[in-house]
Formats: C-alpha cells, structure tokens, sequence
C-alpha cells in the first residue's frame, strides 16, 4: 500500500476566463457606406439601360448576347459595390 504522507498535493483550479470583449461600436460615419450603395445602384441601373438600348428592348437576340458579354464587367462592378454598402450599412 501506498503512503498517503508522501502523495502530491492536488493541483490549483484553472485560471477563471477572462469577460469576453464587448461589440465593436458601430462606424459614426455612415457616408462611404451610403456612396458605395448609391453608385453602385446608379452604374446598376445605367448599365441595364445601356443593354437595352443597344438591344432594342430584346435581351434574347443575337445582339443581347454580345450586350451581356460586354456589360458584365459594369454589372460585377455595381453589383461589389452595391453589397460593399449594403454591408457597411449593416454594421
């Protein structure tokens, strides 16, 4: 058997944690937000009007196809810049 004298003295509990971080403050400026929004909805829009006016009002011609292949750029670019707002907005 074993000598109870001659045993390690228990370990000390853990450390407690440490309170978790409170939320970030929101921006006070919400202009870059609104910018990004309102130009990328402006080059949106305006590029859907270019499309349908190189097309005649039919995005399902032969020349609608080369419209969308020519504009997608403009509608990848709005559509970033529409989400970059509407994301900052969120916060």
């Amino acid at each position: 058997m074993s000598d109870p004298a001659g045993a390690p003295p228990p370990s000390p509990p853990p450390p407690p944690l440490p309170p978790p971080f409170p939320p970030g403050e929101p921006p006070k400026n919400r202009a870059l937000g609104w910018f990004f929004a309102v130009s990328g909805s402006v080059v949106l829009l305006l590029t859907l009007g270019c499309m349908l006016a190189v097309t005649d009002g039919n995005l399902f011609s032969e020349d609608g196809e080369l419209a969308l292949l020519c504009g997608s750029p403009t509608l990848i670019l709005g559509g970033v810049f529409l989400w970059l707002g509407s994301r900052r907005l969120k916060r």
